[in-house]
């Protein structure tokens, strides 16, 4: 531990880089670290809580969200710990000094300890989270929010990182555990907790000053230019009383400057100077490193490199193992505990830095800035399951039985005096069908074209039946079409290519963005592809701005260092010159001729290039329909990648396949295929899809601000200043020349030019053209920017009346900026004195914090997986799902090409057991009062197959709801005595006075010695039919029957 004295100073001079992160990290006290930018906090915050691994709070500046409120609780807290933890790190804005703050009673006044074993009235502690302005939830994900149900509370303090569970006894405190507001499962015990008011009422008013304690840490950039900043007359006596306190703490200056005051120098430096040796020997980068390691560096007794992922991690030990330099992976720095350390550290950091004996270099010192991945880890729920989460009253639904019909809500009836809960669904004529929550797995939520309305059915017509038949039979048809292309695949033979070498994993290392795991697979697959003798066919699916062009890239380069020909084929004349630009940037440094044909190219160049094909000189040749022509003719054709092919012509889709005979084949889409279409497709056509979004949150900074012309005005400046170009969507074409003239009115030097759907296309494609060549500084259009545009000079978007738009397009419009390494902005704008509906605001919250609460987000991209469904199986499919819903369809391929994949011997018809036992078996409402939750839950139970299965969700509910009620209990020993009957291939069991029929199947495997010796031992309880049925006598009350009946079926079947 670095130990200074009380107070003083400490100069930190040079460019410091993260040192100033590592040095905090060693002195354990109460620090504020002034900041300038959210940018330069976020950084700073992701820094100190790697190295110091404490939690760093962040006081955010004051602006014009329309999200002030979280601001405000975000604030609250950082005063709170601020005062209470005598280990506080914190970041403060400069901008902020000023402002007056509540006083430390009124944020720390009204605090609530509850401990284990407590007795507490849960009214009260209601009426406090009331009074103190926690909002209610049905489900506690943020600061300030409370959430009840039966036994449990959940509260998500200021004071705390986590969300909070207590669970009561009567009114005793049984538990307090923190939970993961993602998954809502529980964490850690605790034995006590701190509630804190989400609001203060207080007129009493502070300064920052004000919250000092004793020998306090303050980082900033120099005291004398903070205070002579602030000395600006506005507040008297401000600066000067800040500076006195100031002086009686330690001050740490980082202005790079030594000041008037004594103190301890310390001189770290950072790694510029580095970045501008490997800029300038780009293509011998590590041999460069491997120099240093060996020679003015082998005296460091600590190097640490760091990188953010394990596989970037294996991939630089690779690289430097080639060298013979041998780099271990570490999980953390041990700089305490070892005299020596080398080594590749897996951990956040940027920015690296060089002391006396420390060199931290970060994989952005040695290959430049990379755009950080978002550590999103696919979940693994169903999507359906997650649609059915949002399923209204009102909404439609299918019954694979009965069809499309409304759902009304869940109803409790009474059956033979036990109640059970039913989901109700009206038909045409207003025919109700009451639907067993136990058979919840034979409904789902429709889900069709965004514009498409389907029809209801009428219970017990014929109608319904005929139309899955019909869809059914196409289904079937294309399953079949696609194994037999499949298998005529399997036996063709291609160029096999050589693994990656040395210059191929150079080439991976300086690309610009982190792989995401999506793309790390698709690049995986696509390596094996070419590794292998069969010829690739493979299609990789992914948003725009997902990586899929670098996939491209990378399997263009391998194939022209093994001396053949790549032809890039893109629909039009725009995306040939965006990918002509990234490929040529990115292989700049290597021995790679790239060329372009396309329409904007002169007909002398067009002649040149085809010849330069035509001798082989040209490696990779991107362009339009133009490659398909007969004077292009390639000397040895080794891949074809084509990007978004269902927008090419049929008559062009004809050369393509006589083109792909015996070569490797790369197709592009940004249309999502579904995943549960992709799992369906496996072993019939190769897919890879790339479903991680690629940008952290630092990418693309979205802001949702009320129509502001000054807002407008800097934001749109400040993106000039730096050489950029703005989009601006307005989304109404027969007022955006309002929008024009006001913008122009607002910045009249400025070059605008507007674009939308109705512009005539040959204009629409120069207009583009000249904005890619920075003709213009603003697009004023409508969202057909929205399409595969992705043009890294623009980063920062406005988007008018963003709260009409849906989640799906906000999320592709906002995808259209922050594609380079610059930092990208979202301005997402409302009318002044528009009043937000719920579900606009949840929307822009959503996307201006890039959460996913729930599937608001899946159900906008339906509409557009459908389009890939389309575009995968033939266009008429899209019209087969709308008829029946997009699961039932997702459904009957996956059955249909599991059929066809199958030996007939092995195909065998899947047992749903029914069980009718006379109990109580629901969810009470006092236990799951929401009754969105509620559906879920029964939804997720009718799918459970395996006891496994059952046992967590018990240990979910307990731990989310608190004990098991009775009815609840019944019905999940119902679901386990299915799950046996199930895999016992048992169809029914049912229930009449005294006595259970059990039906049994062909398959079901029963003793039958077993059977027979029970029977003849004269055991009056079993009886044996001839037609399949099994009867057990039984005098049993209800609730002991399930378990004893299977007692009694354990004996007679062997499973």
């Amino acid at each position: 531990m670095f130990n200074p004295g009380k107070n003083g100073f400490i100069y930190i001079t040079g460019k410091i880089g993260s040192y100033l992160s590592f040095l905090l990290s060693t002195i354990d006290r109460k620090t504020i670290i002034f900041y300038e930018t959210e940018d330069e906090a976020l950084l700073l915050r992701e820094e100190i809580e790697f190295f110091s691994k404490k939690e760093v709070h962040l006081f955010p500046a004051y602006s014009d969200r329309v999200f002030e409120r979280e601001d405000e609780i975000k604030r609250t807290g950082f005063l709170y710990n601020l005062f209470s933890d005598d280990r506080f790190i914190g970041l403060f804005p400069y901008s902020a000094l000023r402002h007056p703050l509540p006083a430390h009673q009124t944020v720390s006044g009204n605090i609530k300890k509850i401990r284990f074993g407590d007795t507490v009235f849960r009214e009260d502690l209601i009426d406090y989270l009331e009074d103190a302005g926690y909002e209610l939830a049905t489900l506690v994900r943020e600061s300030g929010e409370y959430a009840k149900r039966g036994s449990i509370i959940d509260i998500y303090p200021l004071s705390s990182q986590k969300p909070l569970r207590i669970e009561f006894l009567g009114d005793q405190v049984y538990s307090i555990r923190f939970f993961d507001p993602g998954t809502q499962r529980s964490l850690a015990e605790v034995e006590e907790c701190t509630l804190t008011p989400a609001q203060h009422r207080d007129d009493v008013s502070v300064m920052l000053y004000d919250y000092f304690g004793d020998s306090m840490v303050l980082v900033h950039r120099g005291l004398h230019m903070v205070l002579q900043e602030l000395d600006d007359g506005s507040n008297p006596g401000f600066a000067e009383e800040l500076g006195k306190r100031c002086s009686s703490m330690l001050n740490i200056d980082i202005s790079g400057v030594e000041g008037e005051e004594k103190g301890i120098t310390i001189k770290a430096v950072s790694n510029e100077d580095l970045k501008i040796i490997f800029e300038t020997r780009k293509t011998e980068i590590f041999k460069t490193l491997t120099e240093r390691f060996r020679n003015e560096w082998s005296n460091f007794r600590y190097i640490y490199l760091f990188v953010n992922t394990r596989h970037q991690a294996e991939r630089l030990r690779e690289i430097f193992k080639n060298y013979d330099v041998s780099l271990p992976v570490l999980t953390d720095m041990s700089l305490s505990k070892k005299e020596r350390e080398w080594g590749i550290v897996i951990g956040p950091l940027r920015r690296g830095f060089r002391t006396e004996n420390i060199i931290a270099l970060t994989e952005e010192d040695i290959v430049g800035p990379k755009k950080r991945v978002v550590k999103k880890q696919w979940d693994g729920i169903d999507e359906f399951l997650n649609s059915f989460k949002d399923l209204k009253i009102g909404e439609w639904v299918v019954h694979i039985e009965h069809g499309i019909g409304v759902y009304k809500g869940i109803t409790a009836l009474k059956v033979d005096g036990h109640t059970k809960d039913f989901l109700l669904v009206e038909y045409q004529e207003g025919d109700k069908l009451y639907v067993p929550v136990s058979d919840l797995h034979l409904v789902q939520k429709f889900i069709g074209s965004e514009k498409h309305k389907p029809k209801i059915d009428r219970l017990g017509s014929n109608l319904w039946k005929n139309t899955k038949r019909r869809v059914r039979k196409q289904v079937e048809d294309i399953a079949g079409e696609l194994i037999t292309i499949y298998a005529e695949r399997e036996l063709a033979e291609g160029h096999r290519y050589p693994p990656e070498d040395e210059l191929f994993r150079e080439m991976e290392s300086r690309f610009e963005y982190e792989e995401t795991e999506g793309q790390m697979q698709a690049i995986e697959d696509v390596m094996k592809d070419l590794q292998n003798t069969k010829p690739m066919d493979r299609l990789v699916c992914g948003d725009v701005g997902f990586g899929k062009t670098e996939v491209a890239l990378r399997a263009s380069f391998k194939a022209a260092l093994d001396n053949k020909q790549v032809a890039v084929l893109v629909p039009t004349t725009i995306l040939a010159q965006q990918h002509f630009k990234t490929f040529t940037e990115r292989l700049a440094d290597y021995p790679v001729n790239i060329e372009m044909l396309s329409r904007f190219r002169s007909k002398e160049e067009q002649k040149e290039v085809a010849e330069r094909i035509k001798r082989g000189t040209a490696d990779v040749v991107i362009g339009t329909h133009r490659l398909l022509q007969k004077d292009v003719q390639f000397r040895d054709l080794g891949l074809l990648i084509i990007d978004e092919e269902q927008r090419f012509g049929v008559k062009h889709k004809e050369k393509l396949k006589a083109m792909r005979k015996n070569i490797d084949v790369l197709t592009l889409s940004a249309t999502p295929i579904p995943r549960t279409l992709y799992m369906a497709s496996t072993g019939i056509k190769d897919l890879s899809i790339i479903n991680t979004p690629p940008l952290d949150r630092l990418a693309v900074k979205t802001f949702v601000i009320k129509f502001n012309d000054g807002l407008i005005k800097k934001g749109i400046l400040e993106e000039l200043q730096r050489g950029g170009q703005v989009f601006f969507v307005h989304n109404y074409i027969h007022n955006i020349g309002v929008v024009y003239e006001h913008l122009k009115r607002l910045l009249p030097d400025v070059r605008i030019a507007v674009a939308h759907g109705k512009t005539d296309e040959k204009r629409l494609e120069k207009i583009m053209v000249d904005f890619i060549g920075g003709a213009y500084d603003i697009l004023l259009s409508t969202n057909i920017i929205e399409s595969g545009l992705d043009i890294s000079n623009v980063n920062t978007i406005f988007i008018n009346n963003a709260h009409r738009m849906g989640l799906a397009d906000l999320y592709q419009l906002r995808g259209r900026v922050g594609r380079s390494t610059k930092q990208a902005f979202a301005y997402l704008l409302v009318p002044k004195d528009e009043v937000l509906t719920k579900d606009a605001a949840l929307r822009l919250k959503i996307i201006e914090e890039m959460t996913d609460l729930g599937s608001g987000f899946h159900i906008a991209n339906y509409d557009l997986e459908i389009r890939g469904a389309g575009n995968l199986l033939g266009k008429e499919q899209s019209g087969n799902i709308n008829l029946i819903g997009f699961e039932l369809y997702c459904d009957m391929l996956a059955e249909a090409v599991k059929g066809l994949r199958e030996k007939p011997e092995e195909k065998e018809e899947e047992v749903i057991a029914e069980v009718n036992i006379p109990v109580d078996a629901y969810i009470p409402d006092a236990y799951i009062e929401d009754s969105a939750q509620k559906l879920l839950m029964y939804k997720r139970l009718s799918k459970i197959r395996d006891d496994g299965e059952l046992t967590d969700i018990k240990e979910e509910l307990t731990d989310r709801y608190g004990a098991i009620p009775r009815p609840l209990l019944h019905l999940l020993d119902i679901i386990s005595l299915k799950c046996f009957l199930t895999k016992a291939k048992i169809r029914k069991i049912e229930h009449s006075p005294k006595r259970l029929v059990i039906h049994v199947t062909n398959h079901t495997p029963v003793d039958m010695k077993r059977l027979l010796n029970l029977v003849s031992l004269g055991n009056d309880r079993i009886k044996l039919l001839p037609d399949g049925k099994i009867i057990l006598q039984s005098d049993k009350i209800a609730e002991e029957l399930v378990k004893y009946t299977r007692n009694v079926l354990m004996e007679i079947i062997s499973i």
